[in-house]
């Protein structure tokens, strides 16, 4: 059962007492699982599908599920199930949803190529008192950044990353009239139409006009 309430003040300072006791959990159980850099946001004014965001850092895709793996089964005892899961392939970027609540667990370099926490800089974020040692990431700062990452496109209303808009852009060629190559090349040509040459015609010269013989007149008199 969840005791807090999903809306902030605008400036309001939110501690662990405001957070729903199950997203409480999932944060003690991530830094159990040595996460680092917790942060978590109340997004509730500015996205339309969730109240609030964790993001952890994992130093590896290994830990990362390990992360993952370890919120989800201790949630799981509390009967809080998640509604959906996604990137649980690479471990790169693993995310649970709870419905009211959402956890992102990034392998660092990933969490600081996409900067969530910037894209939702309007958003309150939690006062939640951790000791030095979770919040630094030093030792992660210098590791390297997945090749081939797709880019995020649109804004907070609509967006998506460059992978997720292929068939869109398929679809606006068709409708712009770019046919495929195949298509094109079964489209019979118009034939020139009957009676007409299309060789071209030797027109006399102008000159050749003007050129009459010198008795020509004669027989009109």
């Amino acid at each position: 059962m969840q005791n807090a309430s999903s809306e902030t003040a605008p400036g309001a300072t939110i501690t662990r007492k405001d957070l729903p006791e199950n997203l409480v959990r999932a944060l003690d159980v991530a830094i159990d699982k040595s996460a680092k850099a917790p942060v978590i946001l109340n997004v509730t004014t500015i996205t339309g599908y969730t109240d609030w965001v964790l993001i952890v850092s994992g130093r590896s895709e290994r830990h990362v599920s390990a992360i993952s793996d370890g919120i989800d089964a201790e949630l799981r005892k509390l009967g809080c199930r998640a509604q959906g899961t996604d990137g649980f392939g690479d471990h790169s970027w693993d995310l649970l949803d709870y419905d009211d609540f959402m956890i992102h667990v990034f392998y660092h370099p990933v969490r600081l190529h996409y900067d969530l926490e910037s894209m939702w800089s309007d958003a309150g974020r939690a006062q939640l008192e951790l000791d030095p040692e979770v919040t630094d990431t030093s030792e992660l700062d210098a590791l390297d950044t997945p090749h081939d990452l797709p880019a995020y496109r649109g804004d907070l209303v609509f967006g998506g990353f460059d992978d997720e808009f292929e068939d869109d852009d398929a679809d606006a060629s068709e409708e712009d009239g770019d046919l495929p190559d195949e298509l094109d090349e079964e489209i019979p040509k118009t034939p020139p139409s009957p009676g007409l040459s299309q060789d071209p015609v030797d027109l006399p010269d102008e000159d050749e006009d003007d050129d009459l013989p010198p008795d020509a007149g004669d027989e009109l008199d």
